[in-house]
């Protein structure tokens, strides 16, 4: 089994936090291989720690999605069936969609102005390669647009696709220029709310996810094309 490199030790009076934030975080940049099998020794070794505050830490992400335990083998990345990601993503088409058209009628230019700063971090994301940061504003983005129609039940049900959609979303930026379509499309969002056209607003929403559907279904699970 190859050495895990995950970084410095942990310190001991964070350690089950310490831990779950790093795995999470090399699971959702891609750096444990969907098709290696992992145990809680590899991990803690990796961390230079017991495995009580790793054993919990998998637990997490477990219950989360992005690890699944497959007896008699050992610990894996979450992978998605292509049923899994068509679901995941009808599901956001048909809720973020219909968010759309609702927020367009009721946005206000501070609403804007913030859509608008999220994108330009994104931006900057960019410009640092930081593919993690880059997801997590995306997902602020989204979760913005629903969070101000004040639908919080849907916003609850969105939250619980939180992780799942994190890992789909990074392997689908892996796409050459990924990244700078999503900021094009982002930026086309929030010119269909600035002119109050719900009709547009909604099918900008969805080509875009229809398009980052679409990257996810072209890569493989090493993230390439």
């Amino acid at each position: 089994m190859k050495k895990l490199n995950i970084g410095p030790a942990v310190k001991r009076n964070t350690m089950q936090e310490e831990a779950l934030n790093r795995l999470k975080e090399v699971i959702l940049s891609g750096q444990l291989s969907p098709d290696s099998f992992y145990t809680e020794n590899d991990f803690a070794e990796a961390l230079q720690i017991s495995r009580t505050p790793v054993r919990e830490a998998v637990k997490s992400l477990i219950h989360d999605g992005l690890l699944v335990s497959v007896p008699r083998k050992g610990i894996k990345v979450r992978e998605f069936t292509r049923s899994e990601v068509e679901q995941i993503f009808l599901l956001r088409q048909k809720i973020e969609g219909s968010i759309l058209e609702k927020v367009s009628n009721t946005i206000t230019e501070d609403q804007l102005k913030t859509l608008n700063k999220i994108v330009t971090e994104q931006e900057n994301a960019i410009e640092k390669d930081d593919r993690i940061l880059f997801i997590d504003l995306d997902q602020e983005f989204h979760n913005f647009l629903i969070h101000v129609t004040d639908y919080h039940l849907i916003e609850e049900m969105i939250m619980n696709l939180h992780n799942l959609t994190r890992l789909i979303g990074h392997r689908a930026i892996m796409k050459q220029g990924r990244m700078e379509e999503v900021i094009d499309e982002h930026r086309a969002i929030i010119q269909a709310l600035r002119e109050k056209d719900a009709p547009q607003a909604k099918r900008k929403m969805i080509f875009h996810l229809e398009q980052t559907e679409h990257s996810f279904q072209m890569m493989d699970p090493h993230g390439h094309a």
